[in-house]
């Protein structure tokens, strides 16, 4: 079967504590290694930007129990497309907390996911969507 990465972007239906990140976080690590997903996945304030990659079929299911969490909500498929290799392997998810200093370091992304963040500006570039997703992958846990 063929590889693929889907990049969603969603909203947080409310701010979640770093112990709620925890439990979220290795819930998902102990489901990606069982179903040989990798990935990454930024939070920053309201908002998740996340990467999957695997098997069609396992991020297809991986998906739709993100789409089935009720701590999402306006998701949007900013893209999904076949890939010949993973761009994040080592990690099984890893994990970024965005704040406003990290965002102003990259000046590329301030107008896209600063204060006023809304998904849909994102959802209409997949491009910077992967960048902000590789660049922010080497500050991961």
């Amino acid at each position: 079967m063929a590889l693929q990465h889907l990049i969603y972007v969603s909203t947080a239906r409310k701010e979640l504590s770093n112990a709620e990140l925890e439990t979220l976080l290795e819930s998902c690590v102990r489901y990606n290694l069982q179903n040989d997903i990798s990935g990454v996945l930024l939070y920053g304030p309201g908002c998740f930007i996340q990467v999957l990659e695997g098997e069609a079929a396992a991020v297809g299911e991986t998906y739709q129990r993100i789409l089935d969490d009720p701590r999402h909500h306006n998701l949007i498929e900013i893209i999904r497309e076949d890939i010949e290799q993973r761009s994040f392997a080592n990690w099984r998810m890893g994990f970024t907390r965005l704040d406003a200093a990290a965002i102003r370091n990259h000046p590329g992304f301030t107008d896209i996911y600063g204060p006023d963040f809304q998904p849909k500006r994102l959802a209409g570039r997949p491009a910077l969507a992967m960048n902000m997703l590789l660049t922010f992958r080497e500050n991961c846990r």
